[in-house]
């Protein structure tokens, strides 16, 4: 049986509401017969429940991830501070849809610090110290990122952080021009989503072999290694810069994730995948990445990027 995805009219009935979602669906191709498919048949309904969370202006899931994120604690964590069941907050992660009371009550904790502050130092007991450390370290915390980090301080950071690495073990290989380029993209992408602010200022360009920042092209053009200069020894400034870098909470967050979840990957490999990802494939060749494309596409697929 031929089987063919086409756009599909259908009405949703949410809590009483009617909602109408065209969505990609699957048919018999000699029948025309709707044919039952689990992924398309859920993002039709996340559709309608999304519909739904505009006309009331309910907390969306990625909202709830992103601030579970900032706080770095579990979703039974943040259900057991609430006052939710175990599960709920997982539960509202995955798109199902809060009770009004519960959306009204998280969007309140999400979009005001100052009322998070509150309610957690009153509700704080119900935590493990584990988790109350987490929090007030995220509530302590009010060193911003930088605005403007000169770029090639942020390559300095991978640049050390390479040769440390490789003090400790003898596989790990040098640092080249084009890896740089995707850790410093992939950082900005994660400053975006998690923070909502850009780590560098310079533009990141979509060139041939992916995201490029041309200040990073024009120092190390014609290299293959970047560290050679620093096996012997680290100039004391690049250490300096090096130290800034990582006694900032957040700026440290974020290039130690990008470091362990990529920094294992070849330059080729992370080449591939940001040719597999919106922000390149949908800007003009040498033109730039714009940082709302990077944001929205690492907002609505984070969990799945890394």
């Amino acid at each position: 049986m031929a089987k063919i995805k086409k756009d599909y009219k259908q009405i949703f009935t949410i809590r009483g509401e009617e909602f109408e979602v065209t969505a990609p669906a699957l048919f018999d191709d000699s029948t025309n017969e709707l044919l039952y498919d689990e992924e398309l048949d859920d993002k039709a309904i996340e559709m309608g429940n999304d519909l739904y969370r505009e006309a009331h202006g309910f907390v969306y899931p990625s909202e709830i991830k992103k601030f579970r994120e900032k706080l770095s604690i579990s979703g039974r964590d943040l259900a057991a501070l609430i006052g939710f069941s175990p599960t709920t907050i997982v539960m509202y992660e995955n798109g199902a849809l809060p009770t009004e009371s519960n959306s009204r009550k998280l969007k309140d904790l999400i979009n005001n610090k100052n009322s998070f502050k509150n309610f957690y130092e009153a509700n704080k007991s119900s935590l493990g110290e584990p988790a109350q450390k987490k929090i007030e370290d995220y509530l302590n915390d009010e060193n911003d990122l930088l605005e403007t980090i000169p770029i090639m301080k942020i390559v300095d950071w991978f640049r050390i952080k390479n040769i440390i690495l490789q003090k400790s073990d003898e596989y790990v290989e040098d640092l080249t021009q084009m890896k740089v380029m995707k850790l410093v993209y992939y950082a900005q992408a994660v400053s975006l989503h998690w923070y909502g602010k850009p780590l560098f200022s310079n533009p990141i360009l979509a060139w041939k072999h992916g995201p490029v920042v041309q200040e990073i092209y024009n120092e190390y053009h014609g290299s293959y290694s970047i560290v050679e200069d620093l096996r012997s020894e680290i100039p004391e400034e690049l250490l300096k810069n090096y130290n800034e870098l990582s006694v900032n909470k957040k700026m440290n967050k974020v290039l130690n994730f990008v470091q362990e979840q990529l920094g294992s990957y070849s330059a080729w490999t992370l080449r591939d995948k940001t040719h597999n990802e919106e922000p390149w494939i949908n800007t003009i060749q040498s033109s730039v990445i714009s940082n709302k494309s990077i944001k929205k596409y690492f907002d609505d697929n984070f969990e799945n990027i890394f």
